[in-house]
């Protein structure tokens, strides 16, 4: 626990974060620190963001198989795919030993040169940290996550209390970012999301908010929910150019591109979940009536042969070609992530937060102040045309040709008019843009798993027999917790199918 809440030190040497290793900044190794008081900002704000976003895949990695984007056929790892105990220890060490610490560093450097715009960033970063931990695991450190030698065993804090102050962090950023910048010190290029565009941060700020505001649709209801959702959007991505993500390179390759190399050893960690290829097949759960597959499918999912000599054999043509693996089984499959696509080629980003995702949320606020729930059917035309917009905004994202765009959105299945949509038709188009990501799960714990808002999702077969057959509804905390801080770590243990705070049943 000591480590965990010690201050990373930060290298003052001007050179870009991408020619670092993670281990530059580990606090377990430290190599050529200084100390904090000659950081300097632009020193810092590079690896805030850059083990912001190594957060993100790390969560996303085990996530990604609760939620059914993909699954994984290597035993020792099954145990995530079957519901087992599972407390993400990468993602909470990288949050609490690198992430915060390091925005801690920014936010202090920030007050003291009076830099505003610096210190609203260091506070967007903090809460998305904090939300995104509060969101897998419930009441978590926070006031006294990095007091360094002050206190090694740190009070978690309610799940309520952190969400009161994310919407504060990203409410006190947005008023920063508003104003002109009261010092010489200005965000540019150590700046690896916008480059110092403020624009765009203050609309990614605002649209954070919305999707922190959204998360509470059981405790302040529909309507209240969705009304502010929409009032945040409004001010917030208006384009795929603005969307929350860290871009690599051939050098410093994308983290997906990197865990999909051992194919070519015939190593297969990861495979595509039968959900998601039911989504986006055009199969029997959703099945098309004039197009014969989406074309996303094929700039997703990799159905071609790795070994050695590299890769062989040709995608399908059809929906049809694209088999997955059911969840919990741990048998082999065909469909894999690859080492070619979006979010798997080398210099793939990693997105936190995009602009299609930000219609979804848009459609589905709209569908909850027209009064519509996972059983109804019908919405107003802002939802509508929401939903629409979402699906083009992903599609562009990916590459999909205007042709096959204009063919897709034509498809009855998809142009269904603002009368007949459902609540099924926006999530189902959410949980395809947002592919890897964790937010689905946050999706499936607000509507409890529904069949209804998430089609012909079911639970993996030999999930943990002590979870009573339910799903899981947050992780454990991490393992060091357990004897470090074992008297708040017992205080706040709950089993994986106890609901957290905002999941109220």
């Amino acid at each position: 626990m000591k480590n965990i809440f010690k201050i990373v030190g930060v290298s003052i040497l001007a050179i870009s974060i991408y020619s670092c290793s993670d281990s530059y900044f580990d606090v377990n190794t430290p190599s050529n620190i200084l100390a904090n008081e000659v950081v300097v900002m632009k020193d810092v704000l590079s690896p805030c963001i850059q083990y912001t976003m190594t957060a993100q895949y790390q969560a996303s990695t085990n996530i990604a198989i609760v939620d059914q984007h993909i699954t994984t056929i290597v035993q020792d790892r099954q145990g995530i795919d079957n519901h087992y105990l599972s407390t993400l220890d990468n993602y909470w060490a990288t949050v609490y030993t690198k992430a915060l610490p390091n925005i801690k560093v920014l936010e202090e450097k920030s007050i003291t040169t009076n830099s505003s715009h610096y210190l609203a960033i260091a506070k967007v970063l903090k809460a998305i940290n904090i939300g995104q931990t509060t969101d897998i695991y419930g009441d978590v450190p926070y006031t006294e996550a990095t007091l360094s030698g002050q206190n090694f065993t740190p009070k978690y804090d309610s799940q309520q209390t952190i969400y009161a102050d994310v919407i504060k962090l990203l409410d006190d950023a947005i008023v920063l970012f508003s104003s002109p910048n009261t010092s010489t010190f200005a965000p540019g290029s150590e700046d690896l999301i916008y480059a110092g565009n403020i624009t765009k941060w203050t609309k990614a700020a605002y649209t954070f908010k919305a999707r922190y505001q959204l998360h509470l649709s059981k405790i302040n209801g529909s309507v209240v929910t969705g009304n502010a959702v929409v009032e945040s959007l409004a001010k917030g991505f208006t384009a795929n150019t603005e969307d929350f993500q860290i871009k690599y390179n051939a050098v410093n390759v994308n983290p997906w591109y990197a865990s999909q190399l051992g194919l070519f050893a015939g190593n297969v960690l990861y495979a595509i979940s039968n959900q998601f290829i039911s989504y986006i097949n055009g199969g029997t759960v959703y099945p098309f009536t004039t197009v014969n597959m989406d074309p996303r499918l094929p700039l997703l999912v990799d159905m071609r042969t790795y070994n050695g000599a590299g890769i062989s054999g040709s995608q399908p043509t059809t929906g049809a070609g694209f088999i997955g693996t059911t969840n919990g089984t741990g048998t082999g499959s065909s469909a894999k992530i690859g080492t070619e696509f979006y979010y798997s080629n080398a210099a793939a980003p990693t997105v936190i937060l995009s602009y299609a995702e930000a219609k979804f949320m848009e459609a589905e606020a709209q569908f909850l102040i027209n009064g519509g729930n996972a059983t109804t059917t019908g919405t107003n035309a802002a939802s509508y045309a929401a939903y629409k917009a979402g699906i083009t905004a992903n599609m562009t994202k990916l590459g999909v040709a205007s042709a096959s765009q204009t063919a897709y959105l034509s498809d009855t299945s998809i142009d269904k008019g603002a009368a007949a949509l459902e609540l099924k038709d926006i999530m189902r188009q959410k949980f395809i843009a947002l592919f890897l990501n964790p937010e689905t799960f946050t999706d499936y714990r607000r509507y409890d798993f529904s069949a209804n808002a998430f089609k012909g999702l079911t639970i993996p077969v030999n999930t943990d027999p002590v979870n009573g057959g339910k799903w899981i509804r947050r992780f454990v905390y991490s393992t060091n917790e357990r004897g470090s801080n074992a008297t708040n770590y017992s205080a706040n243990f709950k089993p994986m199918v106890t609901p957290v705070w905002w999941d109220k049943q």
